[in-house]
């Protein structure tokens, strides 16, 4: 059987055999749409997306004991994308790494073609049970042998948006009509819908208590028509956030497609922002406030701020070239949630192009340029 559980076991399309990714009990609400469900869709309501904006999608076939399906992806990196933990964590068995076994695509130009891009790791959320009627923490992590190119997406994470209302588009390669496993289409479906509850919001449709707007996002329509379905699990939702389009939710469950009363609910990315970052970009943030080269004179000075995104602790050394740099602190430690800001004080009347270095923890070496008294790195 090809389901797509009633609320949670959402959408991961079977190749050429089924399988239920979330066999769950209905809910007592749903309908008998839901009990035909089940794990893979593709977008119903949907139109034909525009390739040149969509370079960041990877269609993912998971392979596991029980034989290959297909859920959509987001990338990252080079090498690391993003998809629903339903996706990985099977009940057929997790996701098979190594050549010739699960892989990614990139942006294919129709379903199923191009270049196979296979993993070497793939990380499920430690607090998604995949036995649970509720697939909270549906998220999971996908890492590739090689670089795969293309785009990137950048995560929102943003605890306030999106907002009650605002436009957001699902994209993947599911069934266009819930239960028709034919109805799958050949090339990437986009399909514009909208919060349904925004940041704070506790009622999506009819799902009551089941909706927790802390980890998931409702959207679709008010009056239905449009939404994830079979095929489309671990895809994307994308919003805009700060005027640049940005991933918002993953697609993870719902009772039937593109039903008024029983919207797609997605995973929450601004909630496992943390988590995915840690995983994909390093324990600590390391940034600044002036961009590389910073410009800057003597008596002058910047700052690189050192975020630990992790709840443990972690250490950070600094490496300058002193003779024309006073750096402060040059080492710490830093406790889980908690941030340290290193202060560099340009000490030289001389043109010099500066590099300052921040190891850390668990985290690749960040260089920031200083441009000293007009000098261009």
């Amino acid at each position: 059987m090809n389901f797509r559980t009633s609320r949670r076991a959402l959408v991961a399309a079977t190749l050429g055999c089924s399988l239920a990714f979330a066999s769950l009990a209905p809910l007592a609400t749903a309908n008998a749409a839901a009990a035909a469900d089940g794990p893979s869709i593709r977008v119903v309501g949907g139109t034909d997306a525009n390739r040149s904006t969509t370079g960041w999608f990877r269609q993912f076939i998971t392979v596991t004991s029980g034989g290959p399906s297909t859920c959509g992806a987001t990338a990252l990196t080079n090498r690391w994308a993003v998809t629903a933990a339903h996706c990985v964590a099977t009940p057929d068995g997790k996701t098979k790494i190594g050549k010739g076994k699960s892989y990614l695509l990139v942006n294919p130009k129709t379903r199923g073609t191009g270049k196979r891009f296979y993993l070497d790791k793939a990380i499920v959320h430690p607090s998604y049970k995949p036995n649970s009627r509720l697939q909270l923490a549906d998220v999971a992590l996908l890492k590739t042998s090689k670089s795969m190119g293309g785009g990137k997406l950048t995560l929102n994470t943003s605890r306030t948006s999106p907002t009650l209302g605002q436009a957001a588009q699902v994209y993947g390669f599911g069934q266009t009509v819930s239960g028709d496993y034919g109805s799958k289409p050949t090339v990437l479906q986009r399909g514009d819908v909208e919060d349904l509850a925004g940041p704070t919001g506790t009622v999506c449709g009819s799902y009551g208590s089941d909706f927790q707007v802390a980890k998931e996002i409702c959207a679709g329509l008010p009056t239905g028509g449009t939404d994830a379905c079979q095929g489309d699990s671990g895809g994307p939702l994308v919003s805009a956030v700060d005027g640049r389009n940005r991933l918002v939710g993953i697609v993870s469950s719902g009772t039937g497609c593109a039903l008024a009363q029983y919207p797609g609910i997605y995973t929450r990315v601004s909630t496992y922002s943390n988590w995915i970052e840690a995983k994909v970009f390093g324990k600590f943030a390391v940034t600044s406030p002036c961009a590389s080269p910073c410009a800057r004179k003597k008596g002058q000075s910047s700052t690189i701020t050192v975020r630990n995104r992790t709840t443990s602790k972690g250490s950070f050394d600094v490496s300058t070239n002193s003779k024309y740099l006073r750096v402060s602190p040059t080492w710490g430690k830093v406790k889980g949630k908690k941030s340290k800001t290193i202060n560099v004080k340009v000490k030289t009347s001389l043109k010099r192009c500066v590099v300052v270095k921040v190891s850390s923890t668990d985290t690749p070496t960040k260089a920031f340029k200083i441009a000293t008294n007009g000098k261009r790195c």
